[in-house]
C-alpha cells in the first residue's frame, strides 16, 4: 500500500501527490535507490514541489532548491512524504 498514516499527518508516495502541491520528504529508500536520490539533493525534511507526473508509470518531476530534477517512475514510488498546507518551498 502506498498511501499511510504516519506520525499523525498524512504520508503518501511521491507518486500520489498531486501535481503542483508542496510535500515534506518524510524518507527515502534504502540502498543504491536511496544514494542517488540524496545525490539529487533529497534528504527527509527536505520541502519540494512536485511539478507534473508523466502517465503510463513516466517520470515524476520536482522542483528542489531552485532546480528541476526527474525521478524514475520506480524510484518515486518508494519515496514517502508527507503534504505541505502552506504552498512554500521555504523553511
Amino acid at each position: 500500500m502506498l498511501a499511510r498514516k504516519c506520525d499523525d499527518q498524512e504520508s503518501m508516495s511521491l507518486i500520489l501527490l498531486p501535481n503542483g502541491k508542496y510535500a515534506e520528504i518524510a524518507s527515502l529508500p534504502p540502498g543504491q535507490c536511496g544514494k542517488r536520490l540524496e545525490a539529487l539533493g533529497l534528504r527527509p525534511g527536505k520541502k519540494i514541489k512536485k511539478l507534473y507526473g508523466m502517465p503510463f508509470c513516466g517520470p515524476v518531476t520536482i522542483e528542489i532548491d531552485g532546480r528541476q530534477a526527474a525521478i524514475g517512475y520506480m524510484a518515486a514510488s518508494r519515496v514517502t512524504v508527507k503534504l505541505v498546507e502552506n504552498g512554500s518551498l521555504e523553511g
